[in-house]
C-alpha cells in the first residue's frame, strides 16, 4: 500500500514539475499583452482556481486566521513580495524572447538558497557545497561579462524564489493555505493597476481568444501545484523532489533552443556549463547526505 502512494506522489510530483517547464509554449501566446496585465489577470483569476484546489484536497481554509496574526502576517507580507516579483519577472521573461535566462534563473536558484542560509542563518558549508556555489558564481559572473546587457531577469527571479524559500521557513503553513493569503495581500495592489487603466485592457477590449488566455494564467500555474501538493505529501524521500525540481529549468532550457530558437552562443554555453556544474555537485552531495542521515 506504502508503494503504491508513493508510486502515485511519484507520478504526481513529476507531472507537476513537466506541467511547470511547458507553460512558456502557453505563454508565447500571450505575447504582445503587457506582462503586469498578464500578471494582474493571473492574481484575479488564482482566486476562484485556489477555493476549488482547497476544496478537492480538503485543505481546511485558515486563511483568515493567518493573516490576524502579526507575525504569520509579516511573513506572509514579506513572501507575497518575494512571489510577486517572481511571477512578474517570469512572465516578461517567456513573452520578451528570455526563456534562456528564465532557465538559469532556475537553475541558480538551490545555490541562491544556500547562499542566503550562509549569510542569514550563518550555516556552515561543506566543501562540496562551496565549490558548487563558486562554480554557479563563476558562471553568473561569466553571464554578467559577456552578455550584452546584465541579465537582470535571472539575478532577480532566482533571489526573489532564494528569499521565499528562506521566508517560508519561518512560519509553518501549508502550501494552498499560504498561496490564498498572499494572492489576497496582493489583490488591491492589481486592482488599483486595472483601474488607473480605465479600462483600456486586453482583457476589456481584446477578443475572445486573449480573454481565454488570460483567464487561463491562474489554473495554468496552479493546478500543477496542486498535485504537487498532493503528490509530494505522498513522496517518502525529499531528495527525490531535489532531483524532480530540475525537470522545470531543463524543459525551459530545451525550448528556448530547439523550440523559440534564442541564441545560444559559446558565451552562454560557457555560464550555464559553469552553473550545472555547480549543480550536479551540489545534488550528489545533498543524496549522499539524505542518504547518510536514513
Amino acid at each position: 500500500m506504502r508503494s503504491l502512494t508513493g508510486q502515485a506522489g511519484l507520478l504526481l510530483t513529476t507531472v507537476a514539475y513537466i506541467a511547470w517547464g511547458l507553460t512558456p509554449l502557453f505563454y508565447q501566446h500571450l505575447r504582445g499583452v503587457d506582462a503586469m496585465e498578464i500578471f494582474a489577470q493571473r492574481v484575479l483569476w488564482s482566486i476562484p482556481v485556489l477555493v476549488l484546489l482547497m476544496w478537492i484536497t480538503g485543505t481546511p481554509n485558515r486563511v483568515l486566521k493567518l493573516l490576524q496574526e502579526p507575525r504569520t502576517f509579516f511573513w506572509l507580507f514579506l513572501s507575497t513580495v518575494c512571489i510577486s516579483i517572481s511571477w512578474y519577472l517570469n512572465t516578461w521573461g517567456v513573452t520578451h524572447g528570455q526563456v534562456l535566462m528564465v532557465s538559469l534563473a532556475y537553475f541558480l536558484t538551490p545555490l541562491v538558497s544556500i547562499l542566503i542560509g550562509v549569510v542569514y542563518l550563518r550555516e556552515r558549508l561543506s566543501l562540496h557545497q562551496l565549490l558548487a556555489l563558486l562554480l554557479c558564481l563563476a558562471g553568473f559572473g561569466y553571464a554578467c561579462l559577456s552578455l550584452d546587457r546584465f541579465p537582470w531577469i535571472t539575478l532577480g527571479i532566482a533571489l526573489a524564489f532564494g528569499c521565499y524559500g528562506l521566508i517560508k521557513k519561518q512560519v509553518k503553513i501549508d502550501t494552498l493555505n499560504g498561496l490564498f493569503a498572499e494572492v489576497l495581500l496582493v489583490v488591491p495592489v492589481v486592482l488599483f493597476y486595472l483601474i488607473g487603466l480605465g479600462g483600456e485592457t486586453r482583457f476589456v477590449t481584446g477578443e475572445g481568444d486573449i480573454r481565454l488566455l488570460l483567464a487561463l494564467t491562474a489554473p495554468v500555474t496552479l493546478l500543477p501545484l496542486g498535485m504537487f501538493a498532493f503528490g509530494v505529501a505522498r513522496l517518502r524521500s525529499l531528495t527525490t523532489v531535489a532531483v524532480l525540481q530540475y525537470i522545470e529549468p531543463t524543459l525551459y532550457f530545451l525550448l528556448a533552443v530547439f523550440v523559440f530558437k534564442e541564441a545560444f552562443e559559446s558565451s552562454r554555453l560557457v555560464s550555464f556549463g559553469l552553473v550545472w556544474a555547480g549543480f550536479i555537485l551540489f545534488s550528489v552531495d545533498s543524496i549522499r547526505r539524505v542518504r547518510r542521515a536514513a
